[in-house]
């Protein structure tokens, strides 16, 4: 997949650039500078996203939460533009094998990812 790069900690607001699809709530939370993706797979040939990951701790993202509620306008956002996002927990596993099957589902590959 040389075709890809991964870059960590990126701001929405340089994913979304355009937000005319978000309400003023969403505006203002993807505006924020603090507001960020956790990791984003992208197309090297365009700067395309492929795959956005949050990682989600089991406390702090706890349901009912603040963050929960951020988490949430952060899929409807990346939603809304058409860009997957992957959610993956800290008190889970198989964390590789859940981000090829979701590369493998959006490239629509059927074949395994050569490890790094």
């Amino acid at each position: 997949m040389r075709h890809l790069d991964v870059v960590c900690h990126l701001p929405l607001r340089m994913l979304i650039r355009d937000f005319s699809l978000l309400d003023e709530s969403e505006r203002r939370y993807a505006g924020n500078g603090l507001t960020h993706v956790d990791f984003l797979i992208y197309n090297k040939v365009g700067k395309q996203p492929v795959l956005v990951i949050e990682t989600d701790g089991r406390a702090y993202h706890r349901q009912g939460s603040r963050q929960e509620a951020r988490d949430r306008m952060k899929d409807r956002i990346l939603e809304l533009y058409g860009i997957p996002c992957e959610r993956l927990s800290t008190a889970e596993s198989n964390e590789q094998e859940r981000i090829e099957t979701k590369l493998k589902e959006i490239l629509h590959l059927n074949y395994i990812l050569p490890e790094k």
